[in-house]
């Protein structure tokens, strides 16, 4: 590949990698706005454990793809993928599409973030791998600051349909050059070693018990065919995966890991505290607007708060860690600043917690700075350097498998919370003035979150109709806010559960450098 060629096809890549992290932070502070427009909150979960399932799943299996026949036409495919279910998730009319294109997202997201940085390291020489991957870093923290308050703006001013548009120039320009600047590199590894089987095995298993918890309860009773048929999936698929890992040459996630002490309580810390990392980023917007009553703009400043926190500390963190090799104190630290945090967090629910919400935030913002650094890094200390690169690869898998399957059972908790709580918030009277088929379209967090459509629902009432009404917001808002402890104090749990495992390792036996 030319130089001028090279340059061209970085330019795309990180112009791809800019429209997925910008925009899929936008979508998260506007997503108490799009269940207000398109109703049904009990999809309000699903709609990011979709995104991240399919993500989850299309990472490795594309990446293999990519290992097997080259990179550029699967990136290509993920670019044009995630463009146009972008868009398409912008006009959705019912919050049942809008959930789909999300998840179709996740795949193009999963296409285009395995084979980039996959490119990074068979096309460019040692320097400038560094220096792409410094520059993503970069890019990344730039985007975690700047995004989430674009979206808040353009989620107030304009509507949070155009931060789904945002996509089509970018989308545009990035397949143009990379159809015509970037070449197929043919790749250099053996296809035939890759866990096809162990993998499949693997996306079964995830796929069986998301769905267990998304559907149980919800959509469909604990006993209905549809959920048994989801727990039998899971478990089948679990017995094969276990026989197929412990035949196999080279497993997806090879048993030998799992024979180190050290390692093993490094998974069962990032399989508990994985549910907050991907809660807080998908529920905090919900907490600002719905329950602490902030707008989509103040929402956005405060998760570019805990943006801020991680960006200021981390390498301060890193730094303390590499001149003392105190590790263990920092994960112990880690799993009580998270706990700390949940339980903070789901007690904000009215205005005057505003200053409880920004100590959460804050204290979770720090969590999520010492959580992405020191499991990897005790695991990395403690194995024999021959299986760094595999637990490295797999802690990143399973957190994120924990990440996505936590969040579903978060999901599950609360929607099943909410619905309960729903029986008991419609006072005395105020069926006899609004048409049940009404309220029960306001069974949801519309009124929470949308100001305007609370006048519009008390306009023609009398004044004793409208003070009824007001009482079935408050009681809707105890209850969405009930509801949203339940599912925090889950995530405390599991977090404090965590502090055990953190006291159970043993100091690491060598400095970080």
């Amino acid at each position: 590949m030319n130089e001028k060629n090279k340059k061209w096809t970085l330019v795309a890549l990180f112009l791809g990698l800019l429209e997925i992290l910008f925009i899929d932070a936008m979508s998260s502070i506007v997503g108490p706005g799009i269940v207000a427009d398109l109703g049904d909150t009990s999809l309000y979960a699903f709609m990011y454990t979709l995104t991240f399932l399919c993500n989850t799943l299309a990472l490795p299996i594309t990446s293999m793809l990519g290992n097997k026949s080259g990179r550029k036409y699967i990136i290509i495919a993920g670019a044009a993928v995630y463009g146009i279910s972008t868009v398409l998730a912008g006009m959705a009319n019912n919050m049942m599409f809008h959930v789909v294109m999300r998840g179709l997202q996740g795949i193009g997201k999963g296409c285009i973030l395995g084979n980039v940085l996959a490119y990074f390291g068979e096309s460019l020489d040692e320097q400038g791998r560094a220096k792409a991957m410094g520059f993503y870093g970069t890019l990344t923290g730039i985007v975690f600051l700047v995004a989430p308050l674009a979206g808040g703006a353009i989620g107030d001013l304009l509507g949070w349909r155009l931060t789904f548009y945002i996509s089509i120039p970018l989308t545009v320009i990035v397949l143009a050059v990379l159809l015509l600047k970037m070449p197929q590199v043919k790749p250099n590894g053996d296809a035939s070693k890759l866990d096809w089987a162990g993998t499949l095995y693997l996306s079964l298993v995830t796929i069986g018990i998301v769905m267990f918890f998304s559907w149980g309860g919800q959509k469909y009773s604990w006993l209905s065919v549809q959920v048994i048929g989801a727990a039998v999936v899971c478990l089948v698929s679990l017995v094969l995966f276990i026989r197929h890992i412990n035949h196999c040459d080279a497993p997806v996630l090879s048993p030998k890991l799992f024979k180190n002490r050290e390692f093993v309580l490094v998974i069962l810390g990032v399989v508990l505290i994985g549910p907050t990392l991907y809660a807080v980023g998908s529920y905090l917007p919900m907490i600002c607007q719905a329950l602490v009553g902030t707008t989509g703009m103040t929402a956005g400043i405060v998760t570019a708060a805990k943006s801020a926190v991680q960006l200021v500390l981390g390498y301060a963190i890193g730094v303390y860690i590499g001149k003392t090799g105190k590790i263990k104190l920092v994960m112990i630290l880690t799993a009580i600043v998270y706990a700390v945090s949940n339980f903070i967090l789901g007690f904000a629910s009215t205005p005057a917690d505003m200053a409880l919400l920004i100590v959460g935030i804050l204290l979770s913002g720090l969590g999520t700075t010492t959580y992405s650094m020191v499991y990897t890094l005790h695991a990395q200390n403690e194995l024999p350097e021959a299986l760094v690169g595999e637990a490295t690869s797999a802690i990143q898998f399973l957190q994120s498998l924990s990440g996505t399957i936590g969040l579903s059972v978060v999901g599950m908790v609360l929607n099943t919370s909410f619905s309960s709580r729903l029986r008991h918030v419609i006072p005395v009277g105020l069926d006899a003035l609004v048409p049940a088929e009404q309220l029960q379209k306001y069974m949801g967090t519309t009124l929470l979150t949308d100001s305007s459509a609370v006048s519009a629902a008390m306009e023609g009432l009398s004044a004793e109709g409208q003070g009824l009404f007001t009482q079935f917001v408050d009681n809707l808002h105890m209850a969405y806010a009930g509801a949203m402890r339940n599912a925090f104090v889950v995530l405390g749990v599991l977090c404090a559960i965590t502090l055990i495992f953190s006291l159970l390792v043993k100091p690491s036996k060598k400095k970080a450098a």
